[in-house]
């Protein structure tokens, strides 16, 4: 079979590249006093590999989700120098690798000549520190496994590859000469040391491996008593790595001394704790305290607004933990000499009202005038969506018990966003109260694999057509929103309506618990 001219030509130009020897400057530490030691190390570039693990686009933690999201721009920068400098860019987003079947990146790994994977050395270390893995304090997140890809801004490129196991990556590393293994992604004393193609396994094998400490970040915790942030848990999870496993550097250092770096270019957002945004807030019952840091812009200003406007130079200037007692729109940037020098970052907190009483007359006991779901509306009749329903008494949409707020509800409605129930109002009725949320039957099955990112519901309560409450955008195994409305007198029809969140309908089942009316009595 003949070649393409211009294949031939450009791997002939790859064949004959000139060398490019860089140097990197690891850093290790004493075992036993901590001591930093710096040490040079020469390498040709050709001969890197760059391996960047579980970039996922969603956490069960909201906290990690967006620590992800703020460390990916960064990284960006650095696989886009690493494949200018000839080095191999490998992308394992592990248990969703396989997502990627038929990318030209994961297939051309199978197509690998395969080769026996060596014991050079037994890698063995103290425990590492690990905080929990959520840094959202007392509202705690409810672990699923809802991430089904890499985020979505990674950018992939055409050469790079998508090994998943100890055997896939060595066989990468002897197709095309890979001495040193950079480790980026995330979380560092789980992920990056845990899975087969993590730096354990890979040092095992006898490759060189390095941790960059400025593109990675700890399976997180967050204890503002005591000062402890992701930050910091970070921190101490490199110096365990630089005590115990393995050498660091700082991937942004490194690629400045080659002239691969944009100073200029702002990467780096302002990293909130908890960080709940518009789209996934962080719900809470009493105060939340809340931390603002700049880890990589050491020395910066931070400055913040608590109305929604953009920060400025002359804003408010972060100097201790924010305290938040009622619902608060959080926006926070940095700057140096009055330049900024991060991105604005965005936090959103939502303050649940109290928990409302149970009603005296429920919502699935009566018979509502106008009843619309998930479907297409035709003469009056709803013809539901795929596996949906018209709304379920005392169940789930599907049919099983109502699962919100972490329990199982014994009264209620089970719809599927988007959907709206009206109701016509007794003079007697004063108040409706509710627990909205969406139904958690998902995370039954493997905890929400692939899909437990997907169900965003907002829930709104409209008397005679004008609205009277909402709820934030609601997730799965979040807090229930808590209903308490006041019913005016003379009211004539009361709506209840569950909307997609403005990312479309996807599994967004929703219930109404306990939901009905007080009466005057």
């Amino acid at each position: 079979m003949r070649l393409p001219f211009l294949l031939v030509l450009s791997l002939l130009a790859a064949i004959n590249a000139p060398a490019a020897e860089i140097e990197l400057t690891l850093q290790t530490r004493d075992p036993a006093t901590g001591r930093m030691i710096l040490t040079p190390e020469r390498v040709d570039s050709r001969h890197v590999g760059v391996i960047a693990v579980d970039v996922w686009n969603f956490h069960w933690c909201k906290t990690a989700t967006m620590r992800v999201d703020a460390i990916v721009p960064r990284m960006n920068e650095a696989l886009d120098a690493a494949r200018a400098l000839g080095m191999t860019v490998m992308l394992c987003p592990s248990d969703v690798v396989d997502n990627y079947v038929g990318y030209p990146q994961r297939e051309a790994v199978f197509a690998l000549p395969q080769v026996p994977v060596p014991k050079v050395m037994e890698v063995t270390c103290p425990p590492v520190p690990d905080a929990g893995g959520c840094a959202c304090g007392h509202e705690r997140c409810g672990v699923n496994y809802g991430w089904d890809g890499m985020h979505p801004a990674l950018r992939i490129g055409e050469a790079d590859l998508m090994p998943d196991t100890q055997a896939e990556v060595y066989a990468v590393c002897q197709k095309y000469g890979l001495t040193h293994l950079i480790y980026v992604g995330f979380h560092t004393q789980v992920c990056l040391l845990g899975k087969s193609m993590g730096l354990r396994a890979m040092k095992a094998a006898g490759l060189r491996c390095v941790l960059a400490r400025d593109m990675t970040d700890a399976h997180p915790g967050y204890d503002p008593t005591r000062n402890f942030t992701p930050d910091l848990n970070t921190e101490q999870v490199v110096e365990h790595f630089e005590r115990h496993l393995a050498p660091t550097i700082q991937f942004q250092q490194e690629l400045t001394k080659l002239g691969r770096w944009d100073a200029q270019k702002l990467v780096d957002p302002v990293r909130i704790t908890p960080w709940g945004t518009p789209m996934r807030p962080h719900l809470f019952e009493s105060d939340v305290v809340v931390t603002l840091t700049a880890p990589l812009e050491p020395g910066a200003e931070i400055r913040y607004t608590l109305d929604g406007s953009a920060p400025t130079a002359s804003s408010p200037l972060y100097t201790r933990p924010l305290t938040f007692t009622n619902t608060t729109a959080l926006r926070a940037g940095a700057f140096r000499d009055g330049k900024p020098v991060c991105l604005v970052s965005e936090g959103s907190f939502a303050r649940l009202g109290p928990m409302p009483p149970v009603p005296d007359v429920f919502i699935g006991d009566l018979k509502p005038v106008r009843n619309v779901g998930f479907g297409h509306t035709y003469g009056g009749n709803v013809r539901y969506s795929g596996n949906t329903q018209a709304p379920q008494k005392d169940r789930s949409n599907l049919g099983q018990p109502l699962r919100i707020n972490r329990a199982v509800q014994e009264r209620g409605l089970g719809v599927h966003a988007p959907s709206e129930q009206v109701y016509a109002l007794e003079p007697g009725y004063r108040r409706f109260v509710a627990l909205a949320g969406v139904d958690e039957n998902l995370v039954g099955v493997n905890n929400g694999s692939n899909l437990a990112k997907y169900p965003t519901v907002v829930f709104k309560v409209f008397i005679d057509g004008r609205e009277m409450a909402a709820s934030p955008v609601m997730r799965v195994l979040c807090l229930a929103w808590r209903f308490d409305v006041p019913i005016p007198e003379g009211s004539k029809t009361l709506s209840l309506v569950a909307m997609d969140a403005g990312d479309g309908s996807r599994e967004d089942f929703a219930d109404w618990a306990n939901a009905g009316f007080l009466t005057r009595r």
